[in-house]
């Protein structure tokens, strides 16, 4: 039987940690346990290299006997491919140091040595996957996007009369994943046995960093850019759940959003302004239109663009021509860098109004889960790191309305890594808005430079 380390034994090797983690699934996967196996690591430190040397080393260890590893992901096109190309990139590697019997081989989705072969697949919930048998593994990579109801209803039973080992790779969410349900059970188990083969592995940023430098200076910077209690650093960083309590902003949130700077009636000289622009609708009932504006401030420090909310406006009710006009006529004080709108259903003919006096600079925003998603990590990264603060609350309705929104909105982790927020018994028409004036204060670029008599 040729050496199931072969993998490791050309270079370039896999650092230590991974091949820490892969000699540790080595050892586990060969007992055969019945429960899942688990493999936690932090975004970009390595987990799929791992996973396609695992897949590789357990072809090369069963070509002669046979059998069919089970991958899959969330998606066919493109994750589970590209775990086909890094599984034969471990393949190839090695291929010159065994006989050309034992090269590996791919057809299509399939990589094969010998009489074993690796078959890729799609854990999406629309897929065809019936009829696979796992008889050397089952591996699933970033499980935690992955249905847990549907992969043990349409995965799990390919390896049921096999025996097979399952091995689920990935990083942390919301504690209630597919994976993170499986790593709670591993660890429990492992900090119960006394001897024998864990079921859980993982590696730490921090481990990861003492092996590449550049690795933590990028995480670190990203702690200073969402804030260490950010829902995507702690998950997929600290790997702990980064799960929000039921609120957009907490209340310590909430008051770091407070500025105390004064809001203005106009703009004062030297400084770039902003705005964030969410189309409500015309009746009494409908939601407002809110327009935020904001001063840019590009000395916040990493790069970032610190936000200062200098003005609100609100409109109720009122009919869009007479909204766009004033628009214009505010646009036309503030001299905005730039203007993020709300181009979504309606709002897309009423953004394209605005085109031939903003030109370039607006940005037409189409609200989906995943633009939306972004827009609400951007708001907590801002609000947990100091770069977006209201003014001074002067009294007034825009002022009082801005922070019952922001008070009442509510937030979720939904599946897919998505932040799910608003406020479906209230409006949420002033936190758009504010969401999108950050966006446009984050894409406005760096100051322009004063040339001769003009500006570049």
């Amino acid at each position: 039987m040729p050496d199931p380390l072969l993998p490791l034994r050309r270079r370039p090797a896999l650092r230590a940690y991974q091949a820490r983690v892969l000699r540790g699934l080595l050892s586990a996967v060969a007992a055969r346990p019945a429960a899942p196996l688990t493999v936690l690591m932090p975004r970009q430190s390595g987990k799929n290299e791992i996973a396609a040397a695992l897949v590789a080393c357990l072809l090369r260890a069963n070509a002669h006997e046979g059998g069919t590893v089970v991958v899959c992901a969330p998606t066919l096109d493109p994750q589970a491919r590209i775990s086909a190309d890094r599984i034969r990139a471990a393949l190839a590697a090695t291929d010159s140091l065994v006989p050309p019997a034992g090269h590996s081989r791919s057809r299509g989705d399939t990589v094969s040595v010998g009489r074993a072969r690796a078959v890729l697949l799609s854990a999406n919930l629309q897929a065809s996957v019936a009829g696979h048998t796992a008889s050397i593994a089952l591996i699933a990579d970033e499980a935690q996007d992955i249905d847990e109801a549907w992969f043990n209803r349409q995965f799990r039973p390919m390896a049921a009369s096999t025996g097979a080992p399952t091995v689920l790779f990935g990083t942390a969410w919301n504690g209630r994943t597919l994976l993170e349900r499986a790593v709670d059970a591993n660890r429990a188990h492992d900090a119960a046995a006394s001897h024998g083969v864990r079921r859980h592995h993982q590696a730490s940023w921090r481990e990861v960093a003492a092996v590449l430098p550049a690795y933590g200076a990028y995480v670190e910077s990203e702690r200073e850019r969402l804030g260490a209690t950010h829902p995507l650093f702690l998950s997929q960083y600290e790997l702990v759940p980064g799960e929000v309590a039921g609120r957009l902003l907490t209340r310590d949130l909430l008051l770091a959003l407070e500025g105390g700077h004064e809001p203005l009636s106009a703009p004062e000289p030297g400084e770039r302004y902003v705005a964030g622009l969410d189309f409500g609708g015309e009746g009494e009932d409908a939601d407002a239109t809110v327009l935020t504006i904001a001063r840019a401030d590009a000395s916040a420090g990493n790069g970032a663009v610190a936000c200062r909310v200098v003005a609100q406006r609100e409109w109720r009710g009122a009919p869009y021509a007479r909204v766009l006009d004033e628009v214009r006529a505010l646009d036309r004080l503030w001299r905005f860098e730039r203007v993020s709108a709300d181009a979504t259903g309606l709002g897309a003919p009423l953004v394209a109004q605005l085109r031939p006096q903003l030109g370039a600079r607006l940005d037409e925003v189409v609200f989906t889960a995943a633009s939306k998603s972004a827009l609400g990590y951007a708001l907590l990264a801002a609000a947990r790191t100091g770069r977006l603060a209201l003014p001074r609350d002067d009294g007034s309705t825009e002022a009082s309305r801005c922070r019952e929104e922001l008070a009442a909105c509510e937030a979720s982790l939904a599946f897919g890594g998505r932040l799910a927020w608003g406020n479906d018994r209230g409006h949420d028409d002033y936190v758009v808005s504010l969401a999108l004036c950050l966006r446009a204060a984050e894409s406005a670029g760096p100051p322009r430079l004063a040339v001769g008599r003009g500006l570049r």
